[in-house]
């Protein structure tokens, strides 16, 4: 009965000592999970990188399109729509506030609704226009309909839901 037990000591030392893969890419036949992860983490460090001489950070960025989109959200309510903690949120916002990109209105509220800075605007509409840039770079040469399909899977899976046959298409 010992024996299984040497032969998965002895496999496990044969492992040990295999030489370490250093960054080794599944592929596209990879694990999807590990590709959308490593899919966004290329994609984040793509954009730390068009945001760096802004001065914002990809994070800051997603809030200050969310006021722009829709001046006047509540921290709250940043936190909802981004899906990040209230305190990352509180963080995120008192760092642009602190740079002039957005401010507080209103009274005594407790809550205030936040508003860009002409600043924050300008700062906006700049990353803005690099994010794009560089979306449009992801998808250049694909055929419309696979875009589509690939925007509602990936939508799909940013809202948990199922989304089983989304990215098939007539195309081949």
């Amino acid at each position: 009965m010992t024996k299984p037990v040497l032969q998965a000591s002895a496999a496990t030392e044969a492992e040990k000592r295999k030489p370490a893969r250093l960054l080794e890419l599944p592929g596209e036949n990879g694990d999807i999970a590990g590709l959308l992860r490593q899919a966004a983490a290329a994609q984040r460090l793509a954009e730390e990188r068009l945001l760096a001489d802004l001065g914002i950070t990809p994070p800051q960025m997603a809030v200050l399109q969310l006021l722009g989109a829709q001046p006047g959200l509540l921290a709250a309510d940043i936190a909802r729509r981004s899906k990040l903690t209230p305190q990352t949120i509180s963080l995120i916002v008192a760092n642009l506030r602190r740079a002039d990109l957005v401010r507080e209105e209103g009274g005594a509220l407790r809550a205030r609704p936040l508003v860009l800075t002409a600043q924050g605007e300008t700062v906006l509409r700049r990353g803005r226009e690099r994010i794009e840039a560089a979306s449009a770079r992801l998808i250049e040469g694909m055929r419309p309909k696979r875009e589509r399909a690939l925007r509602r899977w990936l939508a799909g899976v940013a809202a948990g839901v199922a989304q089983p046959g989304a990215a098939d298409t007539d195309e081949p």
